[in-house]
């Protein structure tokens, strides 16, 4: 008999190495906007040491640009390959800043985690004395985060896949409005410029709050990617209260669909505050101080309850800013824990499972429940707010949910291994996977090598959202058959 998976099998395409290769080539010159912007700064500060190892990669990119810019790309690009490049392109800009984070005084392997933790908007770090690295340092990992945040994919639309099926693959991370947005070169261009504005309006009002301008400036940037970042060591600690809130009210604006956002900036555009995806940001907010407020009353802590329900929305946005330390007692760990789970919205720079899909999965249950009770030949499909949500919809995100949680098992139980508390061990791997940066101490200066090569993998996993780095090592896409229809 033949298999179930034979028929789609048939209709599978590999991936060309010579036309990945090619791509990659061409997003050689985003090496310049990656480490353009800290390199000008490493410059402005005099760091000699700092600046050689940002200009290298920058010259290296260019390099293998120019060589290949004259070459077109195939006019099939296929569907993985553009999922393979966005992972291949986020593992070589981490790579790439190797070099200056050894420069800060890292060992390779650390280096290669906090330049991951800055490309994928997480925001953990293992450097044993940040306050002492020079501001460069800190725009480095700030902008990184911007850049991995949205600008990076949206210029990879833009600069090198251009309108096409391999476009509109990629597009499926957050772009969903093809009636309004007909190209992917207007998709970038309207994220971008939604993404920029937000970035200059927050990195005013921040800098306003903290009364500096570069510190402002570097907030702003991780803030709106939801990367957590901050250019002092307690994150931010040390910061007013008033400071503390605006901040993390940045972070909820880059939690927020930047679609709804570019919608708004539209010509007779749909007012911010009544977007949806506003809307499930907002009452995701309010169900976390709710569910704060109770479990802290039964603990009997709620003198803490300000500090606390500001680190609890930075974990929902997934930005991982901390004003203080992480709670001890367990509820509070539990309530930490699934607010990372959730995370942002769709189309937002956050990571975690997403309010929109989970909605979708509560949806799809409360459905489930109403088909036995329907006549035998009743067709009801499954609506979400409006929609008719397609089966292979249904089984990407039933894919998504079993990778997510078949992954925070497996670095689980590998920090468990090496000795890490349960419930702490539990919030890190959480905080990896769903890129949020938040740590009860398992993270740390004194983290071992392995461990650290593990949850910089578990990072890159959380930011692709698993399936685009997974598809690289699976055989079948370098040695799968060759369809028929290209």
């Amino acid at each position: 008999m033949q298999s179930a998976g034979n028929g789609a099998d048939t209709l599978m395409q590999r991936a060309r190495p010579g036309a990945l290769a090619l791509v990659m080539a061409k997003h050689g010159a985003l090496a310049a906007l990656l480490f353009g912007p800290p390199l000008i700064w490493a410059l402005a500060e005099g760091q000699m040491d700092l600046a050689v190892a940002l200009c290298a990669p920058i010259l290296l990119g260019l390099m293998v640009w120019l060589s290949t810019w004259r070459q077109p790309l195939p006019d099939d690009l296929r569907g993985v390959e553009a999922m393979a490049s966005i992972a291949l392109l986020f593992l070589l800009a981490a790579l790439l800043s190797i070099p200056a984070f050894m420069v800060l005084g890292l060992g390779p392997a650390s280096a290669l985690f906090e330049g991951m933790s800055a490309i994928t908007t997480t925001g953990l770090s293992v450097a044993p004395d940040p306050d002492s690295w020079p501001f460069a340092a800190h725009v480095l990992r700030s902008w990184m985060q911007w850049c991995g945040g949205l600008a990076m994919a949206t210029a990879v639309l833009a600069l090198v896949l251009g309108p096409g099926p391999a476009a509109r693959t990629i597009g499926k991370a957050g772009i969903d409005d093809r009636n309004r947005i007909q190209s992917a070169r207007s998709q970038a261009r309207e994220l971008l410029g939604a993404y920029a504005l937000l970035t200059i309006g927050f990195a005013v009002a921040i800098a306003l709050a903290v009364q500096d301008g570069p510190e402002g400036f570097v907030l702003a940037l991780s803030a709106i990617s939801t990367g957590g970042f901050a250019p002092r060591s307690d994150s931010l600690g040390s910061y007013t209260t008033f400071a503390q809130g605006v901040v993390i009210l940045a972070c909820l604006a880059g939690a927020v669909s930047l679609l709804a956002f570019t919608q708004t900036l539209r010509r007779n555009g749909t007012p911010i505050w009544r977007s949806d995806s506003v809307r499930r940001v907002g009452l995701a907010t309010l169900a976390c101080a709710g569910a704060l407020a109770a479990v802290m009353a039964v603990t009997d802590t709620t003198d803490t309850y300000v500090p606390t329900l500001l680190n609890l929305i930075s974990a929902l946005t997934t930005a991982g800013y901390a004003t203080g330390s992480m709670p001890v007692t367990p509820a509070l760990l539990a309530v930490f824990i699934l607010a990372m789970v959730v995370g942002g919205d769709r189309g937002s720079t956050a990571g975690g499972l997403k309010l929109s899909r989970l909605g979708i999965t509560a949806r799809a249950t409360r459905h489930a429940l109403t088909l036995p009770r329907l006549p035998e030949r009743a067709i009801s499909p499954l609506r979400y707010q409006g929609a008719t949500i397609k089966d292979t919809f249904l089984v990407a995100l039933l894919g998504l949910i079993i990778l997510y949680t078949l992954s925070v098992g497996a670095v689980w139980m590998i920090l468990l291994s090496l000795g890490f508390p349960a419930l702490p061990a539990l919030f890190d791997t959480v905080s990896a996977l769903s890129t949020v940066g938040l740590s009860t101490g398992v993270i740390s200066p004194d983290l071992p090598t392995s461990a650290q090569l593990v949850l910089a993998f578990a990072m890159w996993l959380g930011r692709l959202e698993f399936i685009a780095v997974i598809v690289l090592f699976l055989p079948g896409t370098w040695m799968g058959r060759l369809s028929t229809k290209g």
